[in-house]
């Protein structure tokens, strides 16, 4: 994302912050922007197109931030340093957080819902990952209730450091958590039967599994429009690029492994010494659709595991 759209949208979140959503109207964000209301529209087809760019931009960071690798070492010691990390970056994300809390956001429209419905479950499932990965066999049969449990408690011990004035220690918050998270996978027992089982979340799988061919429908439609424009090319550079595209996408569409990084940089850097005017907006349009791939899947690993 360039640096003029991501001031935009961090003028934005503070906008809607300190005033909120409803209260902000587009003349309020042009004049914090010094731009026109027509160049508005050039840049965002609507507030609520602007509102969804600003909830994908921290919500993701703030994401980002949590589900990092950790570092090295036991798996249990790496979730505590995740742990860490998201109560150690609450007050980075604290005019977002409270622009969260103040407005009723889905209700805005039905993509801004289903956004944040998405993102709640891509976290969920995210947690149910991390947790098999920390304790094994012993939490299989009830790792979602385990995850439902430590979801609501991070989340209302973030509520709690949000509203403190005072500093507190993140380090110390996660261990003591993550004591409590111990207690609670060994309070089950064998004959026990677990509250919340895979199928009380498939919507959210399911979702989740329609998000991802939406991405890949639109990234195969850009990859499509490449191949039309090259058309316009003298032969042997159609045929250079037709090749490279060719590998592009079978990196990201063709493969069963997450695509590699190292990959996909050399194509495009290819494809951008071959651009020419007539290439150029397809290209664009190709990369923007990449980066919001990128940006949803990952390309080294894949960080949103469904179990």
């Amino acid at each position: 994302m360039d640096e003029r759209r991501v001031r935009f949208i961090e003028t934005a979140m503070k906008l809607f912050a300190e005033k909120g959503y409803h209260a902000t109207s587009i003349q309020d964000l042009v004049e914090a922007w010094g731009i026109s209301k027509g160049a508005f529209y050039h840049h965002f087809a609507s507030k609520e197109e602007l509102l969804l760019e600003v909830l994908r931009y921290y919500s993701e960071k703030m994401v980002a931030d949590f589900t990092a690798s950790g570092g090295d070492g036991p798996e249990k010691e790496r979730f505590i340093r995740q742990l860490a990390a998201h109560f150690s970056h609450i007050r980075e994300y604290k005019d977002f957080l409270r622009m969260i809390m103040s407005e009723q956001l889905p209700k805005v429209n039905p993509e801004v819902e289903r956004y944040m419905f998405r993102q709640h479950g891509r976290l969920f499932l995210w947690y149910c990952t991390r947790l098999t990965e920390v304790y094994g066999e012993a939490v299989g049969p009830y790792v979602y209730d385990v995850a439902m449990m430590i979801n609501g408690i991070i989340r209302q011990y973030l509520f709690y450091f949000f509203f403190r004035e005072e500093a507190f220690d993140a380090d110390e918050a996660a261990r003591f958590l993550m004591r409590r998270l111990d207690a609670i996978v060994a309070s089950f027992t064998a004959e026990e039967r677990p509250l919340l089982t895979e199928e009380s979340f498939a919507p959210w799988v399911k979702m989740e599994e329609q998000e991802r061919e939406r991405q890949r429908e639109r990234l195969a439609s850009a990859f499509a429009a490449v191949r039309e424009a090259v058309n316009d090319l003298d032969p042997k550079q159609a045929s250079d690029v037709l090749e490279a595209i060719a590998a592009l996408e079978e990196e990201l569409l063709g493969r069963h492994a997450p695509p590699r990084a190292y990959i996909v940089e050399a194509l495009l850097l290819y494809l951008r010494h071959q651009q020419t005017p007539q290439l150029a907006p397809a290209l664009d349009a190709l990369v923007k659709e990449m980066d919001e791939y990128q940006r949803q899947n990952g390309w080294e690993r894949e960080v949103w595991k469904k179990r």
